[in-house]
């Protein structure tokens, strides 16, 4: 009876480290992540003040199957996806204030989620939230497919913003 019991224990203990995945950790190149193009530019003079990571954890950002992904500076890849739509702190015009609250890569069997949620304030008014979710196919897991979520995610985030102040801009006469 005992050795059947220890029989079943090691069993589950062989079973259980043979099921143990390693998690590749990933130290984000932050160069992948420019996108092929920028889709929204700014219409009229802001300045970018500020960008601060308010997450908890301000290194790792999920992952997409054994990759577990670890950011050194969001903040300053956030402010390139910015300077790259014209906006920038050698702007001039009111200041632009952005606080990013959430900036992730979820995943299941099927699809992939990247998640970038911003609360933005100009001039020190009332806070905006945008929040890029764009959801995708979750093909083979790799780190191209995640590098390519990523910048997908701060790319509509950076324009959902952008097209926000572009709405606030004066009006040209013509």
């Amino acid at each position: 009876m005992a050795a059947s019991r220890f029989a079943a224990i090691a069993c589950v203990v062989a079973c259980a480290a043979g099921c143990s995945v390693k998690v590749h950790q990933v130290p984000v190149d932050s160069a992948r992540l420019v996108p092929a193009s920028v889709t929204v530019r700014m219409a009229c003079d802001r300045r970018l003040q500020s960008v601060i990571d308010a997450r908890d954890s301000t290194d790792r950002a999920g992952g997409l199957g054994v990759h577990l992904f670890l950011f050194e500076d969001v903040p300053g890849v956030v402010r390139r996806q910015f300077a790259l739509a014209g906006l920038d702190a050698q702007g001039s015009g009111p200041a632009v204030d952005i606080r990013i609250l959430q900036f992730y890569l979820a995943q299941n069997a099927m699809t992939k989620v990247p998640v970038a949620v911003y609360e933005v304030s100009v001039d020190g008014a009332a806070p905006f939230i945008v929040r890029s979710q764009k959801a995708s196919m979750n093909w083979n897991g790799t780190e191209d497919e995640a590098y390519g979520a990523y910048a997908l995610a701060l790319s509509d985030a950076t324009a959902q913003v952008v097209s926000r102040l572009n709405a606030g801009c004066p009006k040209r006469a013509g």
